[in-house]
């Protein structure tokens, strides 16, 4: 059985890493893209860099990390960017399947104590009426992104990989519903220039989510969101690029969302 760990050390990680990449056939780009099932021995590599980079951002340990996101474990999918010349990871982002345990999101806007913003609790059900969802095993949970500060300016030499290989995992496993929380200078790249359609998830506000303020809860239909990535696909690295070079980005801090 595999053990789900968020305190490797770096010599730990890095050798994992290795071991990854010795598994697999690799081409001639920096940068490679894989996804990772939750229970694959690997995706710990994952979970090492969203700890990394929420505990330099927020101080969120392991202890904390492990709380947070420990029961979504077996349900998690991982999408990673590998720095193949290194053999480091250069991003993870975790997608949550709907299980037992809920989808974090919206189980957190289901707690009273726990829900952004308490003490107002917004029931899953009204959150399923509200953006017409029928199925929560049709609905992901994009629960984190974490790409360590050396990569951030690197973003768009990977970003239309690991876009079509999440859109093709999406595809196969039937994804119509997204919901995620996201700091709200992400959110406002995502919708105003990279024009997706996000939508604040039930109408709620932004607020501190786990120490990290200025967070937004939101929505998108996914065929929507897939429609309008393959309609635009060829821009979006000249997009990203333009942008940084107009400094409309967020700063490298607001790089880890959850």
């Amino acid at each position: 059985m595999t053990e789900y760990v968020y305190d490797m050390s770096d010599p730990e990680r890095d050798a994992l890493t290795e071991h990854f990449l010795s598994t697999k056939r690799l081409g001639c780009n920096r940068f490679a893209c894989f996804a990772l099932e939750g229970t694959d021995p690997f995706a710990n590599i994952a979970r090492q860099l969203e700890r990394e980079v929420f505990e330099a951002s927020w101080g969120n340990d392991s202890a904390t990390m492990k709380q947070e996101y420990g029961p979504y474990d077996e349900s998690s999918l991982f999408f990673i960017v590998v720095d193949v010349h290194d053999k480091v990871p250069a991003a993870a982002l975790r997608m949550i399947r709907n299980s037992p345990a809920g989808l974090k999101t919206i189980v957190d806007l289901d707690d009273c104590r726990k829900s952004p913003i308490a003490p107002t609790a917004i029931p899953v059900d009204e959150v399923m009426r509200h953006h017409g969802i029928d199925d929560l095993d049709r609905c992901w949970d994009g629960a984190t992104a974490a790409i360590p500060r050396r990569y951030r300016r690197k973003l768009a030499a990977t970003h239309v990989h690991l876009m079509r290989i999440m859109a093709l995992a999406a595809m196969r496993e039937d994804i119509q519903h997204f919901v995620a929380v996201l700091d709200a200078p992400v959110v406002r790249v995502a919708r105003d220039i990279l024009g997706l359609p996000l939508i604040p998830l039930a109408g709620t506000p932004p607020f501190t989510h786990m120490d990290a303020p200025n967070n937004q809860a939101v929505y998108a239909h996914v065929p929507s969101l897939l429609g309008l990535a393959g309609r635009r696909n060829r821009k979006v690295g000249q997009r990203i690029r333009a942008s940084f070079a107009e400094k409309t980005l967020p700063s490298p801090e607001q790089f880890a969302t959850r």
